[in-house]
């Protein structure tokens, strides 16, 4: 497929909605190695090299919005302009991490993408912190062929791999905006929300190295180690203190912008090919 003025964008922060902030706060300053910043009334930036997190008072497990970085203005005027194109309605971007012109959209299901320039980091990170950039968010869907549509056809994403139930029905699909397998994905379920986040590591001794230092905190993993099926990554996932999910992957594979969308089937291997999979429906 062409590439979309969408392509290379990549995923720089989110901002997640939590009734209890302070163990948030905590488990993202000490046990991710992020430096906290306030940044106004109930609201607290978190950020270490390649990770950026924005919390916010709010309900618990609620992605109040994702911000997606372009390289340059030009890049996000023509995003803007194509969106508009295709029906898409603009609205102004609630994220203080991206420049003067950033916009956002609403998905099918009411999810907030902002897009924009990335504004410079405020803080650099006390001490050491294992390497682990923030690279995809994935939701839940109701309403997977809706979603579908909007990502790909109004925002310009490019399909890598859908995965498909006995009857054909599509149950996940997963897509990108640069080299890399996905920056976002959407798997059916029976509600909409926040599905997961992930980060990525530069090789599988990262992986360990992150799988020791959680345990230093006591943190167990909730789900893995195994290999993805769609994206060949090696991961593991835990919870935050919210319940929400965080993977750790590593080796996730590139295709170009010209690769056709592949098809696996609803099944574990699908998800893990090493073993147990977290089957979504």
């Amino acid at each position: 497929m062409p590439e979309t003025p969408l392509w290379s964008a990549t995923l720089n922060h989110l901002c997640l909605e939590t009734a209890e902030p302070a163990p948030m706060r905590e488990f993202y300053r000490d046990a991710l190695g992020m430096t906290e910043t306030g940044i106004g009334a109930g609201q607290w930036l978190l950020e270490a090299p390649g990770r950026r997190l924005l919390l916010t008072t709010g309900s618990t497990g609620a992605l109040a919005y994702s911000g997606f970085a372009v390289s340059s203005d030009e890049k996000l005027v023509a995003l803007r302009e194509h969106v508009a194109a295709e029906g898409g309605e603009a609205a102004d971007s609630p994220s203080p991490l991206l420049q003067q012109g950033a916009f956002a959209v609403r998905d099918p299901d009411g999810n907030t993408l902002c897009f924009g320039v990335e504004r410079p980091a405020t803080s650099t990170t006390q001490g050491e912190t294992i390497d682990g950039r923030l690279q995809h968010v994935v939701v839940a869907s109701p309403d997977l062929p809706a979603m579908m549509d909007y990502y790909q056809r109004v925002l310009g994403f490019l399909p890598s791999d859908h995965v498909l139930a006995d009857d054909g029905a599509i149950t996940a699909a997963f897509y990108r905006s640069d080299p890399e397998h996905h920056s976002f994905a959407a798997f059916r379920a029976e509600e909409k929300g926040f599905d997961h986040c992930a980060y990525e590591t530069p090789s599988w001794n990262h992986i360990r190295d992150w799988a020791d230092h959680l345990a230093t905190f006591d943190i167990p993993i909730w789900w893995g180690p195994g290999r993805h099926g769609a994206g060949n990554n090696l991961f593991f996932m835990i919870l935050d203190p919210d319940g929400n999910k965080v993977e750790f992957s590593a080796e996730l594979e590139h295709m170009d912008s010209e690769h056709p969308v592949r098809h696996w089937p609803h099944d574990r291997r699908t998800l893990n090919l090493w073993g147990n999979a977290w089957m979504r429906s």
